[in-house]
C-alpha cells in the first residue's frame, strides 16, 4: 500500500470512528417526555342536549416570552430559571392553555365546545380573550398562573375584565408539576364559564361593566366569580 493509498484509509478510518461515536452518543440521550395540559375531555352529550348553546370564541391565548417555547421552564428561586430539553409541552403553551380553558369553560357553561366564530345564533357568541402574566414552575412546590381575562358578547361592546392568580401545591416530579398546572387551569376555566353562563342569564345587556372597568368600581349585573375550591 503506498503512502497515498494509507493516508486515505486512515482518513476513512477517522471519520467512521467519529460517525460511530455519534451514534453511540445518540443512543445514550434520554428520551424526550411530552406533557399535555388536556382536561377531562369533551362534555358529555346529555349535557348538550338539555343545555342551551353557548358559543365560546376563543382568541389566542397570549403568555410571556420566558415560557414561549416547547421546553419546560422551571423555576430555581425568583431570580433564576432552567430550561428543562427533556420535558416538553406536547403542542405549545399557548395552545395547551386555550385548549384547557375552553374545555372547563364549556363543561361550566353546559354548551357545546367550540372556537368558532360567527355562528348563526350570534346572541349566544361570547369572545374571550386571554393574557397570561406568569406561568411559573416550582418544582417540588407549586404550579402557579396569573392570568388577566375577559368575555363579552358579539352583539354588544360592552366587556367584563377579570384577574385570576391560582397558585396549587405540587409534589415532586413533572407528572405533578404538570398536574398543578392542569388543576390551576381547569379552575380558571370554570370562573369563565360562570361568566358566560351569567351573560346569558342577564336580561340587561346595558348594565354590565364597562370594557376592562373592574366590575367592583361600579354597579353591574355581573362580577369576577371567585375561585372555587
Amino acid at each position: 500500500m503506498n503512502l497515498i493509498q494509507s493516508r486515505a484509509w486512515r482518513a476513512v478510518a477517522r471519520i467512521a470512528t467519529v460517525m460511530g461515536l455519534a451514534a453511540l452518543s445518540a443512543c445514550a440521550s434520554p428520551p424526550a417526555h411530552f406533557y399535555t395540559l388536556g382536561t377531562d375531555g369533551e362534555p358529555t352529550r346529555e349535557s348538550v342536549a338539555v343545555s342551551p348553546a353557548f358559543w365560546i370564541d376563543m382568541r389566542v391565548v397570549k403568555v410571556p416570552v420566558s415560557v414561549a417555547r416547547s421546553q419546560f421552564v422551571v423555576q430555581d428561586d425568583a431570580a433564576r430559571v432552567r430550561i428543562l430539553e427533556d420535558e416538553r409541552w406536547a403542542s405549545p403553551l399557548a395552545d395547551e392553555i386555550r385548549d384547557a380553558l375552553l374545555a372547563a369553560a364549556t363543561r361550566q357553561v353546559g354548551g357545546p365546545n367550540t372556537h368558532q366564530p360567527g355562528h348563526a345564533e350570534d346572541a349566544r357568541t361570547y369572545q374571550v380573550s386571554v393574557d397570561v402574566r406568569r406561568f411559573e414552575s416550582w418544582p417540588g412546590s407549586h404550579a402557579l398562573i396569573d392570568v388577566t381575562w375577559s368575555v363579552s358578547k358579539s352583539n354588544d361592546s360592552r366587556t367584563l375584565t377579570c384577574r385570576s392568580i391560582v397558585s396549587e401545591p405540587v409534589s415532586a416530579g413533572y407528572d405533578a408539576l404538570v398536574n398543578g398546572h392542569r388543576v390551576a387551569v381547569r379552575r380558571i376555566g370554570a370562573q369563565i364559564g360562570e361568566v358566560v353562563r351569567e351573560f346569558s342569564a342577564s336580561p340587561f345587556v346595558s348594565t354590565i361593566a364597562p370594557a376592562r372597568m373592574p366590575a367592583s368600581t361600579g354597579d353591574s349585573a355581573l362580577s369576577c366569580p371567585a375561585l372555587a375550591g
